[in-house]
């Protein structure tokens, strides 16, 4: 789900996506500050705070 919804918002190759969900699965949803600068650049604050906020939607509140 959390794929789907970011291929449709967002032009990522997989393995970035793949990359993208593995950080955040290892930082209790949240995108570290070292990500953002580097792997996620091109992403804005608020874009990071969306995906952020659907991780945490899927794997950790319903949980």
């Amino acid at each position: 789900m959390l794929k789907k919804n970011l291929d449709e918002a967002y032009e990522m190759p997989d393995k970035l996506v793949a990359l993208l969900i593995n950080f955040l699965g290892q930082n209790n949803g949240s995108l570290s500050k070292r990500a953002r600068q580097k792997e996620f650049s091109l992403l804005t604050e608020n874009e990071i705070e969306s995906i952020e906020k659907l991780y945490k939607e899927i794997f950790i509140d319903h949980n």
